[in-house]
């Protein structure tokens, strides 16, 4: 089910596209594959983004909310409102977790097994390629690379920086610390120790998930390894026209309002 649903459109579409590239240039194919499938997510990608910088602009309201309401039901239904109020929903990413995970693992097993030529997961109306061409800049994509899997967490770890996510939490931490220190020096509640965790992980991820990612790509074929890079290169670009799209939505719907 699995195969059918997930692994044998990726593993067709990969064929049929090394079948159509200069000298059925493997690497050449999985980075159009790549680009392809995050141009498919890219509507829900903008959703999750956007929503998730929204609810970073929210957070000073949501403090205030969890101070004036100490209960835990009301609580809860105040902050529903607040987001509903604004068109959001602390929900929002996990919808594009939800649809990326499967497609993520199908393409690792497409990258993994889709260096050879498997007749019975042929499509009738695909044809098989004449020559799979592993060598990529001079790299065998069917063997492990040092050197792409370095660049594999480089990319990761510059993606992660400059997330615009991650900028905003740097921004706002300052203001937050300040306003912390004097709440924490009388006793800290719930959501601010919520909040700290939440900002350690965020810290830790950022150093954490590349190391985790480079020696992933250490150990699996190059070719897996060329889809990170190009999944976080793309990631980069969608992520800054996403931020900027939202910048300047917020910035004309200040201007109708003034």
């Amino acid at each position: 089910m699995w195969k059918t649903i997930f692994f044998d459109p990726l593993y067709n579409l990969l064929m049929w596209l090394i079948s159509i590239v200069p000298y059925g240039s493997v690497g050449l194919a999985v980075i159009v594959l790549t680009i392809l499938v995050k141009l498919a997510l890219s509507p829900l990608a903008f959703k999750s983004t956007k929503s998730q910088l929204l609810q970073k602009k929210l957070q000073p309201k949501v403090a205030e909310l969890r101070k004036e309401y100490p209960d835990q039901q009301e609580q809860a239904k105040k902050l529903m409102e607040l987001y509903k109020e604004h068109k959001t929903s602390p929900f929002a990413g996990c919808l594009l977790i939800l649809i990326q995970i499967p497609i993520i693992i199908a393409l690792y097993r497409v990258f993994l097994v889709g260096l050879e030529i498997i007749p019975e997961r042929f499509y009738s109306f695909v044809t098989q390629p004449d020559q799979l061409n592993v060598l990529f800049a001079g790299i065998d994509l069917a063997q492990r690379s040092i050197l792409l899997a370095v660049l594999a967490g480089l990319t990761q770890f510059v993606q992660l920086q400059l997330s615009p996510l991650m900028r905003n939490a740097k921004k706002e931490n300052p203001e937050r610390e300040k306003n912390t220190e004097k709440e924490t020096d009388e006793k800290p509640d719930s959501s601010q120790q919520m909040m700290a965790v939440s900002q350690m992980m965020q810290k830790q991820m950022k150093f954490i998930m590349p190391i985790m990612i480079g020696f992933v790509a250490m150990a699996v074929p190059g070719a897996v390894a060329l889809y990170w890079i190009v999944n976080n290169l793309f990631t980069m670009a969608q992520e800054r026209v996403i931020a900027r799209k939202v910048a300047r939505e917020d910035a004309t719907v200040a201007g109708t309002t003034v």
